[in-house]
């Protein structure tokens, strides 16, 4: 194969994920030549319009996924968190490089942690599952929506006066704005969106040789992790529109995992953790996934 496009988002950070698989493809194949594709997303067409309103499943994924099916690109590269659990037939989640770091953030001009930030402050954000974290802490905050790029909740940040806004860590560092941050957030606390720091790489399923290029990028531990959380979200059914998330990573030889669901308002949660070896990473997350089921979970995120 001596040439391959890549799909993606139209974003600053998108575009950044992408041409950083384009410059690891090409630094493992010095010969392959490597283009670029943007692809407009129903997510990115109604950007004013909350994520839970809109409704569809794939919002920043289904129309890279067909150009994928119809191969007019070779290789979707997505922030695996937007990826849904469950593919479209014919397609496979390849796996994914290295993980930036999964934690959400605080962002603040005013306030330089959550515990500063007085009764009644506003804090936006467009993920149920962060204002439900949020409300569990600090009740007594109010909430607004926030959509659009990176580029656009920082300015927004800036012109409403909000308070605060949250953001996953990942996305920042990326695209080199760190300074940004205020807080970092706990992640047994905060627990992080499926995927979250992520790339996800996903290819259509009789490409062995699309599969055989992607494999020479893979990060083996990234990808068990979230191969694992991914398990653990498809059990439960969650998607961006209910407060779940789920946490896998390795340490000291042994597998983590975290798992979280919750009402949108946080008033009730279900927050477990389990840890094994690596080799039981899927077991142990089925098992998880097992234990919020019995303790109410589909409620939970139903309600």
């Amino acid at each position: 194969m001596n040439k391959l496009i890549i799909g993606t988002r139209g974003s600053a950070l998108a575009l950044k994920q992408a041409h950083h698989i384009r410059n690891s493809l090409q630094s493992t194949h010095p010969h392959l030549g490597v283009e670029i594709k943007t692809i407009q997303s129903l997510g990115d067409d109604k950007q004013e319009t909350p994520l839970p309103e809109i409704g569809a499943k794939g919002l920043f994924t289904a129309e890279i996924e067909s150009e994928l099916l119809s191969q007019k690109i070779d290789l979707a590269v997505h922030s695996l968190k937007d990826l849904p659990s469950t593919l479209p037939k014919d397609l496979k989640y390849a796996g994914s490089p290295k993980r930036e770091d999964a934690r959400d953030v605080f962002i603040s001009h005013k306030w330089r942690s959550l515990e500063d930030v007085p009764a009644r402050s506003i804090i936006a954000t467009g993920s149920i599952r962060r204002k439900a974290q949020f409300l569990e802490v600090r009740s007594d905050l109010e909430f607004c929506d926030l959509r659009g790029n990176i580029e656009t909740r920082l300015a927004k940040l800036k012109t409403e006066g909000w308070d605060g806004i949250i953001m996953a860590a990942a996305a920042l560092h990326r695209l080199n704005m760190v300074e940004q941050i205020t807080r970092y957030l706990d992640p047994l606390q905060f627990v992080p969106a499926v995927g979250q720091g992520a790339i996800g790489l996903e290819i259509k399923q009789e490409r062995v040789e699309v599969e055989q290029l992607v494999e020479s990028i893979i990060d083996a531990e990234t990808t068990q992790c979230c191969q694992a959380e991914r398990l653990f979200l498809a059990h439960l059914e969650g998607g961006c529109s209910t407060a779940i998330g789920c946490w896998g990573r390795i340490e000291n030889r042994r597998f983590l995992i975290t798992g979280y669901a919750a009402t949108s308002n946080g008033s009730q949660v279900i927050r477990k953790s389990m840890k094994g070896m690596p080799a039981d990473s899927n077991q142990l997350a089925l098992h998880l996934a097992e234990e919020f089921e019995h303790a109410g979970a589909k409620e939970l995120l139903a309600g």
